[in-house]
């Protein structure tokens, strides 16, 4: 099991400073979509001020490893 963080950048960056730990990339991955979907859910209507929604995750070393995001193309978000 390795250690990764989970950031969110919406208008505002919120950094993941504890982490958690993943057994293999396959689930760093579902998290980084479950969270994505969560972060969504909860923020509702305030995506539409930004337009944009980004989580990121990185391991120990501060690499980026997953990347997902939503955006709103109109908005120009």
């Amino acid at each position: 099991m390795a250690r990764y963080f989970i950031h969110i950048l919406d208008g505002k960056l919120v950094r993941d400073e504890e982490g958690e730990d993943f057994r293999d990339l396959a689930a760093v991955r579902t998290a980084a979509l479950r969270t994505l979907g969560e972060t969504l859910r909860s923020r509702e209507e305030r995506f539409w001020d930004d337009g944009a929604l980004r989580i990121f995750i990185e391991d120990a070393n501060g690499d980026t490893v997953v990347s997902v995001e939503a955006r709103d193309l109109l908005s120009g978000g």
